[in-house]
């Protein structure tokens, strides 16, 4: 993440509060995202991959996409619109410069995105190999596919996985992190990432498999090539990085050769809305996307993981399980949520609404 090499103004927690209270809403609209209701107490963010904004505490919380569970505040939705640190987010939303040595006021003002920063490579790819193939359960020789061609690599400072999507004259466009550990649910864009520009395999075909996350692509490409011997790169794969149709739409714009699309995102069976009550996000997007495309004349089609996503699927299945004990273990886990509600099943109305 980018820090400021100034020394940093120690904000008193008036100054934290008045930053908090700049309302989360104005500055969505500062950032490009368009309104719509959604329920008496939260907004939806239209193209957003779930992202719900509550007006009456002034918070936010990001139901789907790479920043799935994402929460808070005023600080913390410009923390992560603009991958600033918590004194830089302080300061930029009070209009107090937070370097000791300038303390000049600079009112609030929209971000435009500036050029990709890709993070630092290390000098070897141990870590991030190991993490995607024996984490992960991705072949071994899809992982090398990507990594010889420069679209995945290892950070030096931390160790995180870089998953990387280029334009049509091979100039980075957009790049997503992720932990290489076993138990760590990080992951980010890097500054300046721009999400119309998927990680994507080129292939030979007339059909393009959509997925959520470069290692569902991965995932998806494994299950096609280790279980059923199918050549994995003849058709064209992309991964969205949200549930956001920019990436499909500007793929589709250099490959007029597509007319088939497989939508293969998430079946996220046990998500909730803000309500409490059960909502697919990943399947009702892969619905619409149906009834969208094939207006524009795209045959289409849907392919739903047994379990939460492909490399759930791919995971279980390297354990030797098949696919009807995949379908088992989700109504196990659909049975056992269905009965925590009739034991919490709430009293009043009230209850039911989302502590955002």
């Amino acid at each position: 993440m980018r820090r400021s090499a100034a020394v940093y103004h120690k904000f008193t927690e008036d100054e934290i509060r008045q930053a908090n209270s700049v309302d989360i809403l104005s500055l969505a609209r500062g950032y490009g995202y368009e309104p719509e209701k959604a329920g008496r107490k939260a907004v939806h963010m239209k193209h957003s991959g779930g992202l719900y904004i509550f007006p009456e505490n002034n918070r936010f919380f990001q139901w789907t996409g790479p920043d799935d569970g994402i929460k808070g505040g005023a600080i913390d939705f410009v923390m992560r619109e603009e991958n600033l640190s918590f004194p830089e987010a302080v300061g930029k939303l009070i209009g107090k410069e937070y370097a000791a040595e300038a303390r000049q006021v600079a009112p609030y003002e929209k971000k435009e995105r500036g050029p990709l920063e890709l993070p630092d490579k290390a000098d070897n790819m141990k870590r991030a190999y190991w993490y995607l193939v024996s984490v992960r359960g991705i072949s071994p020789q899809i992982v090398s596919h990507f990594m010889n061609r420069k679209m995945i690599y290892q950070e030096k400072k931390y160790g995180n996985c870089v998953f990387v999507g280029y334009d049509a004259e091979g100039t980075p466009r957009y790049c997503s992190m992720r932990a290489a550990r076993e138990n760590s649910s990080f992951k980010m864009d890097a500054t300046g990432s721009d999400k119309s520009y998927p990680f994507f395999h080129e292939g030979t075909s007339d059909l393009l498999i959509v997925t959520e996350a470069p290692i569902d692509l991965m995932s998806h490409a494994s299950i096609a090539a280790d279980f059923y011997g199918r050549d994995w790169t003849e058709d064209h794969r992309i991964s969205t990085g949200c549930l956001w149709n920019g990436a499909i739409d500007r793929y589709l714009e250099g490959h007029p050769q597509i007319r088939r699309l497989v939508f293969a995102v998430d079946n996220d069976y046990l998500a909730r809305d803000k309500d409490g009550q059960f909502r697919n996000w990943g399947q009702l997007t892969a619905a619409k996307w149906v009834r969208e495309y094939t207006g524009r004349g795209f045959q289409c089609a849907v392919h739903v993981p047994h379990l939460n996503d492909f490399n759930t699927d791919l995971v279980e299945r390297r354990k030797g399980r098949s696919v009807e004990d995949l379908d088992r273990l989700r109504m196990a886990e659909l049975e056992a949520e269905f009965n925590r509600d009739a034991v919490e099943e709430p009293e009043n109305e009230d209850e039911q609404e989302m502590e955002a």
